[in-house]
């Protein structure tokens, strides 16, 4: 755990588009020891500390006993499953990324346990969606309704196993189309790497049986949008985000990775806004 301050050594899991967000705004940042980075692709971890000046690359065994005051997982489920745990039991404050692994009650029991025996913390940013900070206090109360709306072009819909194996070509819908409705549960599953905020609005809200989720696919969609409406004991809420992509990877919003680099600065500031 980091010491207010002493600087910080940060560990980047995950070098692709969100990693690299990331990675280059904590190197702008004067409280920032070092940066070190991971990613089971090794060339693309070497891409990146070329273009940073305080990093270090891991291998998976240094990986495993480093000194890192906060990790950020930005690899994916998998990763996120299978790396996450470990570093929390290292004592090893932990940024997560990939919401959706939380899904698995396994794996969120494990990393819960960690928190209390190690003394470790689990940082979830709010990523591409507003209204979670209102969600989390609506959820102190009765919540009767939680469902989120995520809306995006079919470019941002591309290499989904779940729709390739029902037959769906995203290239080919001509008009607004509903690809999924179901519980949060499910759909962080079948969409693993295009709605992650499903998992953070379950986690906020109503838990991922209970929470409500729509996927569309909309040709004339320019941006990824996300509208979150909630109704409860405080009342009702609606919050609608209209997020650009990621300048290389159309299936992430760009505001995500922002979400993330905002998370990192009130960690190592130790003032909290919006929670």
């Amino acid at each position: 755990m980091v010491i207010p301050g002493e600087s910080v050594i940060v560990l980047i899991i995950g070098c692709g588009s969100i990693g690299t967000v990331i990675a280059k705004a904590a190197s702008r940042m004067d409280d920032v020891e070092s940066i070190l980075l991971y990613d089971i692709d090794n060339t693309r971890a070497e891409q990146l500390a070329a273009s940073l000046k305080n990093s270090e690359i891991l291998g998976i065994m240094d990986f495993k006993t480093t000194e890192a005051d906060l990790a950020i997982e930005a690899a994916g489920q998998k990763a996120a499953k299978d790396l996450v745990p470990s570093a929390l039991e290292n004592g090893v404050d932990t940024m997560i990324m990939s919401v959706g692994a939380f899904a698995d009650k396994g794996f969120q029991d494990r990393c819960y346990s960690a928190v209390l025996k190690f003394d470790s913390i689990v940082m979830i940013p709010s990523g591409a969606v507003a209204g979670v900070d209102a969600l989390k206090g609506a959820g102190r109360a009765k919540l009767d309704v939680v469902k989120l709306t995520s809306t995006k072009p079919p470019k941002g819909l591309t290499g989904v196993r779940y729709l390739q194996e029902k037959g769906v070509k995203v290239e080919d819908i001509r008009e607004r189309t509903t690809l999924y409705s179901g519980p949060a549960s499910q759909a962080v599953q079948y969409f693993p790497a295009n709605v992650n905020v499903a998992a953070t609005v379950s986690l906020a809200g109503i838990g991922f049986e209970r929470t409500q989720v729509e996927v569309v696919c909309d040709p004339l969609a320019t941006v990824n949008s996300h509208h979150l409406f909630a109704k409860g004991d405080f009342g009702e809420l609606e919050a609608t985000t209209r997020n650009l992509p990621s300048p290389d990877n159309p299936r992430t919003s760009y505001l995500a990775s922002l979400s993330a680099v905002s998370t990192l600065k009130e960690y190592i500031n130790r003032v909290w806004i919006g929670v």
